[in-house]
Formats: structure tokens, sequence, C-alpha cells
């Protein structure tokens, strides 16, 4: 939305005694004006990103602003003037849970509720149309312009194509003014406005204070994340084999500069190939990347483009799963040795059913194999026990698959030392060894996937 013509700026110091005041054409006209020329009164923004937990995100915008000097006041107690601050574009559906609006110092700030919202909306939409026609509109037009701020979820591009179908009673010369067949920039607002306002209200703060004064405002709210729907089968990121994206439209016209932070678990980091800013803006940009922050400072972003912040998070996979790599390991070796001496092995079993009380090297071999899968296996627990604590549950689930994988290996230790007790034949002993050093094998395939294709999109991505 760019700014209006010198007719709609013409605006002189609007103070309401209370907040019927809103009622009044002129404060939506107000308020339009105000949030056009937000690009020179909003200094800074920063949003912050925080995983509460694998499905949320905690969202905080900090909006750095100096009131400005054509604000819509409202009167509260003497000396206490409240300035109207068009902040951001809300969606008209519920306000998520969480949704907080204070000040610099914490103290909670009260907003416009949605009726007043949409009655100023519906007042600057008039005022476009009736600057843009040359005069009055029609009343049809003026309560199907009212309907677009009152109703809820509807579809901005088709609600104005709806409006320029109908036939208002206008001039010819009107109809091509207003609904752009001649396009101009008040047409062009006229469109953009009637297509914001149909799914979205302006958050309006009321902050302490006159014109001139400089002041923050804090908005924080919990935001749904999901990136199951972005693949065909879910399981595939859960194995830990490829990144999960993280996408963000960056709000472009708004501030002078504009800073982001996108806080990870320590346990997840994010991808150092990140892509940053789509595309990317004509004037310098820095992004600081580290393991669980990236910070990116923007500044002057040209208009009429559209940015997006496309980053990449995967998990650590560290500490606990190179220990499970060498437990994995270390219980190939045995099922191999143990099936290489599985006639020997039964063949202990038998010369002690056979000779009251004799014991041979093979029958204390079966013992100390038995009790070192033993030993592993709960080994292999404890391992995969301390992996679980104190987790976030972003890591558990970008790493479920492995450490579903890696709890199968406890299962092998405990079946092989079954197997050692219980098969009395070396065919029965074999075949249950070579049965286990499969599974082991897959398992370590699927424990070690992650690291390979890691590894071979680094080598291409340094080709390329």
């Amino acid at each position: 939305m760019t700014a209006p013509g010198p007719e709609v700026q013409e605006l002189k110091t609007l103070t309401l005694d209370t907040r019927e005041g809103f009622k009044n054409p002129a404060a939506g006209i107000r308020l339009g004006q105000v949030r056009l020329s937000r690009a020179e009164w909003m200094h800074r923004r920063t949003d912050t990103y925080r995983f509460v937990d694998a499905k949320t995100v905690r969202v905080t915008m900090n909006f750095h602003v100096t009131i400005p000097q054509d604000a819509l006041l409202l009167k509260g107690e003497p000396g206490h003037e409240q300035s109207v601050i068009p902040l951001m574009l809300l969606d008209k559906s519920i306000l998520p849970y969480g949704f907080r609006v204070c000040d610099a110092q914490g103290k909670a700030l009260p907003r416009l509720l949605d009726d007043e919202c949409s009655l100023l909306e519906f007042h600057f939409l008039e005022f476009l149309a009736q600057t843009i026609c040359g005069g009055s509109i029609p009343d049809s037009l003026a309560r199907e312009l009212r309907n677009i701020t009152e109703s809820r979820d509807m579809n901005g591009s088709v609600q104005y194509e709806t409006l320029r179908a109908k036939n208002w009673t206008l001039t010819d010369a009107q109809a091509r003014s207003l609904f752009g067949d001649t396009p101009d920039e008040l047409s062009n607002l006229f469109r953009v406005s009637v297509k914001v306002f149909a799914g979205c209200h302006l958050l309006c703060v009321l902050v302490p204070g006159g014109p001139g004064k400089e002041c923050m405002v804090e908005i924080t709210s919990d935001a749904p994340y999901s990136v199951e729907h972005r693949w065909k089968k879910a399981w595939i990121p859960l194995l830990g084999w490829v990144d999960w994206p993280f996408t963000t439209t960056v709000p472009v016209g708004d501030p002078r500069s504009y800073h982001c932070e996108v806080w990870v678990p320590a346990g997840v980091e994010i991808n150092p190939r990140s892509t940053g800013l789509v595309p990317t803006p004509p004037v310098p940009l820095t992004g600081r990347l580290g393991r669980c922050c990236y910070h990116l400072a923007a500044h002057n972003f040209a208009p009429g483009r559209d940015y997006e912040l496309r980053l990449k998070f995967r998990g650590q996979l560290l500490g606990w799963l190179f220990a499970t790599l060498v437990t994995c390991l270390t219980v190939l070796a045995l099922l191999l040795t143990a099936n290489s001496l599985a006639t020997e092995l039964v063949n202990a079993k038998i010369a002690k059913t056979g000779a009251t009380g004799s014991t041979t090297p093979a029958l204390n071999l079966t013992v100390l194999l038995t009790t070192i899968f033993l030993a592993v296996g709960a080994a292999a627990v404890t391992i995969l026990a301390k992996s679980s604590t104190k987790s976030h549950a972003l890591e558990d689930k970008m790493l479920a698959g492995v450490r579903v994988a890696a709890w199968c290996i406890p299962l092998v230790c405990f079946s092989a030392s079954l197997i050692l007790l219980s098969a009395n034949t070396r065919a029965c002993m074999a075949l249950g060894f070579h049965v286990l050093i499969v599974i082991q094998w897959c398992l370590f395939v699927l424990i070690l996937l992650p690291y390979v294709i890691r590894a071979s999109h680094s080598v291409v991505s340094h080709i390329r």
C-alpha cells in the first residue's frame, strides 16, 4: 500500500473524547493516513521466534515507534491522552492463545476491539472511494464495503472482483477510476485495501502519550508450526535424513530497519547453508549463523516485492548417537563371534548334560558371551534413556525415527542371550544368529544414514 495523493494527506489534528468517537468517519480517515505513513514513524521492528514444543512457536514482535504528529488521540484522565497506533495487520480469525500486548516495562496495553477496527476500516474505504469518484458513492456500494470489513475469512481477491462486476449506478468515468481501468495511485490503493480488509483487521494499540513520544510496543503470541504437510510421507523427516524447513514472511515497507532472530533448542541446529532472504534485497544485509540462533538485519527493503526468510533445521546427531553407533558395532562383532562359535557352544551344552558337574572352556565361553550381551544391552538402555532426558520436544520429534531404530539394539542383545541359553542344536543357534546379524546390519545402516546423506549433500553443495 503506497501513500495517497495530497488530497488524502490534508488532515487536521483529531482528538476523541470517548470511544464512541470511533464512529466518526474522520477517525477512520485519520487511522488510514497514519497507517500509510508508517515508514516515517516506525523505526525498527524485531521478530523473535522460539520453539515452545514441536508444534508451537512463540513469536515476539518488538516495535520501536515515534507517535506521529497526526496520530488519532483518545482522551483519558486529565493529562493522560492515549494515541491510537495501527501496528500491523491481524487475521480476522480468533486470536491465538497467549496473545499479549505490552510496553517496554511489561505493562499491558489495551487495543481496539474488532468491531471498532472494522468501523474505522469501513470509513477509510468509503473515503477512498469518494475521493476517487469525486463525490458521494451509492448506498449499496457503501453497504458492501461495510460487509467486507465486518465479515470473517473472506477471499479478498474474489471480493474485489465481485465489486468490479456489479453495477453500482456509477458513471462510466467513476467506474473506470475506482476499479482501475485507468490505473493510478489511488485506485491501486483502493484495490489493495479491499483485498486486505476482507481478511484482516488493523491491530490498533492505545499507547499512553501524545505526538513526538518514542516508545516500544511488544506483542507476544503462540503460533502453530508443522512440517508434516510438506512431505508426502511424514516418516522421512522423522528418521533424521532431511532438514526441516522454516519460512516466515518479512514485513516489507513497515519499518526502516528489520531484525529477525530464530532460536532453536540446544539439540537442534540451523543448517549453515540457509538461503536467507529470497529474493535478496538491493542493500547489504547481515546474517549471523550459529547452532542455536540465526540473526538477520536488513534495511530499506525495495517496495513492491515479497521477501521470505527461509531456514533449515536439523537434529545435531551428536553425543549419544556416537555412543549408540559404537554400541551397535560392538553388538555386531559379538554376534559374528557367537555365530562362528555356534558348534562349540552347542557341544558345551551337550557335554554338560551328559557329564555330571563337568565344565568345559566352551561352556565358560557361553556364560561369558551371555553376560557380555546382557551388559551391552543394559548399557544401550542407559545411553538411550539419558538421550531422552531433558531434551526439547522439537529435537525428540526430529530424531524420533533414529531413536526408535536405536532402541532395537538392546532387544537384539537380549534376544542373543536367549539364543545362547535355549538353543540346543547348531542349526537352530546359527539360524537365530543369522537373523540377528541381518537385523543389526539394518539398524546400523539406519542410524548411520543421516551422517552419510548430510556428508554427501555437503560435498554436492561445495562442488556447486
